[in-house]
């Protein structure tokens, strides 16, 4: 089954793509600038270019396993997303994913910008990784 995993975010969404079988997430790059309805426009030629069988969306949420303003706003967005595309769409918990891409970012010079698509790759190879699979 392939999958494109994204790390949602007000101003830029982060892009991984990868397969249940190899288990392997690879980043797909960074949509910033769009409206939603442009977004979702883009996600959706991305699904059927890429003959994506699950989208899987990084939930926030906080330390505490809680709800957070961010959560419901992806929440939103997924119901938007649910009416556009044929897939199925799928949350997975993000906690930590931006922290940990921030991590590997300072190590690269060149990654101003890329920190959205480490995230989504992390959130990719969690949920590849994980017994939900």
């Amino acid at each position: 089954m392939k999958c494109l995993a994204l790390d949602y975010g007000k101003a830029r969404v982060g892009l991984a793509l990868g397969d249940t079988t190899t288990k392997v997430a690879v980043g797909k790059g960074v949509l910033e600038g769009l409206s939603q309805n442009k977004l979702i426009a883009k996600i959706k030629a991305i699904v059927s270019l890429e003959h994506i069988d699950r989208v899987i969306i990084g939930l926030p949420i906080n330390l505490q396993g809680e709800a957070t303003i961010m959560t419901t706003e992806v929440q939103r967005f997924i119901e938007k997303l649910r009416n556009h595309i044929t897939v199925p769409v799928q949350t997975f918990d993000e906690r930590l994913t931006s922290a940990m891409a921030d991590r590997l970012m300072q190590t690269d010079p060149h990654s101003h910008g890329k920190q959205d698509q480490v995230a989504a790759q992390i959130i990719l190879q969690n949920y590849l990784d994980s017994a939900v699979v």
